[in-house]
């Protein structure tokens, strides 16, 4: 059995964080390991919507989740061809959910591309790659993006 057997890799389904996919998929199929794919949607709702109640807000961000996993599906079928591949799409905050799915799923490795927004914005915002490597459970494996 490998030592990562099982290679959890995030991704927004952008450009910026297709290099981790590609890593991940290189080392599946080099190791021999499955690979989850996994997708955060966040609650990015603008509170200006006025929605009338949190369930309502609820089910509009489900409808977002349940269209990410649909989503990742199709790219998973594009990216990761040769690859044992399960996907996951949740709700949550990316890091949070990151390292929670981490634990509760037995993964050994996490690879995920770093968007690298620069100092400002990162001090501004916070570095989800940052806070993965800080919490994981297992190693992590952190690719540049592209022009990144």
């Amino acid at each position: 059995m490998a030592e990562f057997s099982r290679i959890l890799v995030t991704t927004d389904l952008s450009d910026q964080a297709l290099p981790g996919v590609v890593r991940a998929a290189s080392l599946s199929r080099l190791l021999g390991s499955e690979v989850v794919l996994l997708l955060v949607v966040e609650d990015d709702l603008p509170p200006i919507l006025g929605l009338p109640s949190d369930s309502e807000r609820d089910r509009i961000l489900e409808t977002h989740r349940e269209r990410a996993a649909e989503a990742l599906t199709e790219y998973a079928g594009e990216h990761l061809v040769g690859c044992q591949v399960e996907t996951a799409a949740v709700l949550g905050v990316a890091a949070r959910e990151i390292v929670a799915y981490a634990k509760e799923n037995a993964v050994d490795l996490i690879v995920m591309a770093s968007h690298g927004y620069g100092p400002i914005r990162q001090i501004l915002l916070g570095s989800t790659t940052e806070r993965v490597l800080h919490h994981a459970p297992c190693p992590v494996l952190v690719t540049p993006s592209r022009g990144g």
